[in-house]
């Protein structure tokens, strides 16, 4: 699990009374200094912004890192929060604009990936490995960055629909996008990573 930067955690039993919360509740606590209430927000969301950040840059040193720059402006422009219901959303579009910053500031390098899938990429994989588990491993590793590939709109539906399991109306009420327009990005995404697989395999 993410450690939550610069911030003091209470024990789960001190934040019980928290954990039942809707999200805007616990902003609006967050809103008067209440830190023990925040950290239920990180607990309760970090796995969705770490996933996120890990994919868009197929790098999850990277992806653990933005999420903590994500929680660390929350936490900075928490009375700038306005409680409409709409949390989840809100986050996700802090995470996707903490991603292009990111991207743009050239801080997105590829850091090496675990030691599997660099064992197979060198092509020297360890005796001790199960062959099943190597194949997944290289399974992964292409779809990570066949998906890095993809215009940014298309590569957060194709993660938020596959990944998190959203439907396609939930993608586009987080996103903001039409109903058709999130269709589209789906259709031409999967196409296109069919096409990239399929130039993997020639």
């Amino acid at each position: 699990m993410m450690t939550e930067p610069r911030f003091h955690l209470v024990s789960e039993k001190s934040s019980a009374e928290l954990v039942d919360l809707p999200d805007d509740d616990l902003m609006l606590l967050t809103r008067t200094g209440r830190e023990d209430a925040f950290a239920v927000l990180i607990r309760r969301h970090q796995d969705f912004v770490i996933g996120l950040a890990t994919r868009y840059f197929a790098d999850r040193s990277l992806g653990r890192e933005v999420a903590q720059d994500v929680f660390l402006a929350l936490w900075a422009g928490k009375e700038k929060y306005q409680p409409r219901g709409k949390f989840v959303s809100y986050l996700f579009k802090v995470t996707r604009n903490r991603c292009h910053v990111v991207a743009r500031a050239g801080k997105n390098n590829q850091r090496k990936m675990d030691n599997l899938a660099v064992q197979v990429q060198d092509g020297s994989p360890s005796t001790d490995v199960p062959l099943d588990v190597l194949v997944k491993a290289e399974r992964a590793r292409e779809v990570r960055a066949n998906l890095a590939r993809l215009p940014g709109k298309t590569r957060e539906v194709l993660i938020l629909r596959f990944t998190h399991e959203l439907s396609l109306h939930e993608i586009a009420s987080l996103t903001g996008m039409p109903l058709g327009t999130v269709k589209s990005h789906l259709f031409r995404g999967l196409k296109r990573m069919t096409r990239f697989m399929k130039e993997g395999q020639a």
